[in-house]
Order: C-alpha cells, then sequence, then structure tokens
C-alpha cells in the first residue's frame, strides 16, 4: 500500500512539473495570396509565446551570397544570435543595413570570406548591396523560436523542429494549450493576424488569405 501511493506521487508530481510536455499542441497551415507567382518565402509567427531559454552562441544562421542574390531571402533569427555572412559568389560584395533594428556596414569584401553580425534588437532588417543595387533580403530577429517560413505551396507548421533544428535551435516542444496570435510578414504583402487555439495534444488547422500591400512591424 505504501509502495502504490509513493508511484502516485511521484507520477503527479512529474506531471504539475512537466505541463508544458503533457498539454502542448502545434499549428499547421496554409497560405493563399493574390498577388504573388508563388505563396512561398512568407514569414509566419506567433508575436507573443512563453520564453524558450537558449544558449544563443551555440545557434549556427548564415546568409548567404550566391549568383547575385541573398540566400535565403528571408532569415529568421532568434534574439542575440549572430548571423555568418558568406561571399559564394564569383564577385565582391558589400552587405549593409540601415534598418533601425540594427545599421551595419560590412564593406566590400571579396569571394569565399564570411563575415558576421550580432542581432540583439527584435525587429526587422533589410539587406542590401552597394556593388549591386538588385540585390535584397531580410533577417527578422524574432522574441521566441515559434516561427515559420511558407514552402512553394503555401504549407507552414510552428513549431517546425526540422527547420529549427538546422540552426541548432533543437527540442523546441510544442505550445502549451491556449490562444496566440498568429502573425504575417512579407515586404510585398499587407501583414494579417488572427487569433487561434493550440489544443492541449495535437494541431489546429488555420488559413490565411492575403494580399498585396504595405507590410507592418514585427513587434509594436
Amino acid at each position: 500500500m505504501i509502495h502504490l501511493l509513493i508511484t502516485v506521487s511521484m507520477a503527479f508530481i512529474l506531471f504539475l512539473t512537466a505541463p508544458f510536455q503533457a498539454f502542448a499542441g502545434g499549428i499547421k497551415g496554409k497560405v493563399s495570396v493574390k498577388g504573388l507567382r508563388s505563396p512561398d518565402n512568407i514569414l509566419v509567427f506567433v508575436s507573443k509565446a512563453p520564453n524558450v531559454q537558449k544558449d544563443v552562441s551555440k545557434l549556427k544562421f548564415v546568409m548567404d551570397q550566391a549568383n547575385l542574390a541573398f540566400m535565403p531571402h528571408i532569415l529568421p533569427v532568434l534574439v542575440g544570435s549572430t548571423v555568418q555572412f558568406p561571399n559564394h559568389d564569383k564577385v565582391s560584395h558589400n552587405v549593409f543595413s540601415l534598418s533601425r533594428t540594427k545599421k551595419f556596414n560590412l564593406g566590400s569584401y571579396p569571394p569565399g570570406t564570411i563575415k558576421t553580425v550580432e542581432f540583439d534588437k527584435p525587429g526587422i532588417v533589410e539587406l542590401r548591396c552597394d556593388v549591386h543595387a538588385e540585390m535584397s533580403g531580410y533577417i527578422m530577429v524574432l522574441k521566441n523560436p515559434y516561427w515559420a517560413i511558407t514552402d512553394n505551396q503555401g504549407n507552414f507548421t510552428i513549431p517546425d523542429p526540422n527547420y529549427l533544428g538546422q540552426h541548432g535551435l533543437e527540442g523546441i516542444s510544442g505550445l502549451p494549450a491556449g490562444k496566440y496570435v498568429l502573425k504575417t510578414w512579407h515586404e510585398k504583402l499587407a501583414s494579417t493576424k488572427q487569433e487561434v487555439e493550440v489544443p492541449e495534444k495535437g494541431d489546429v488547422a488555420v488559413s490565411l488569405d492575403l494580399k498585396r500591400g504595405t507590410p507592418g512591424v514585427l513587434y509594436k
């Protein structure tokens, strides 16, 4: 009898100390757009979510330069992360930003060179190249890792363990059950937001319809 009471007590303690693991779900959805050829490269993120403690020094984010383009076009990173800017092109590049979130100028550097920048403030960072005016890219500095980038069909999953794992953000569990605000961002689309309720288990399905317009800020 005593052994049974101890077992039940221990199980109850584990239940109380790990609620996020016991009651956590996710968000799966599809984005439809008007005015763009493809619904890919759209940032979808949860504006307010539980804090996730991660050693950002171990994370790896890369904004590459190849074929006279920034790759990827939109790169979400966690606040405090350092981004590498390698030049894998055949010509020199000069990466700079005049954005309020992070102003910097890496100067002109040749192929095979890697430079780095730390992003310590949440917000949008627009990237440009002094040498090639047609080049543009975006680094989205986010407060939590609950984000996704849509594929060429407009599909997304939050959290996206495969995408996060590629950058060292492993072990990100689902969102604790509750109500959240889902937002979108793309430089050619009007930003939208939608309230979603994440279940205790499984995923909530979301459909988002976007159209061309001026995007909003990440955080107010």
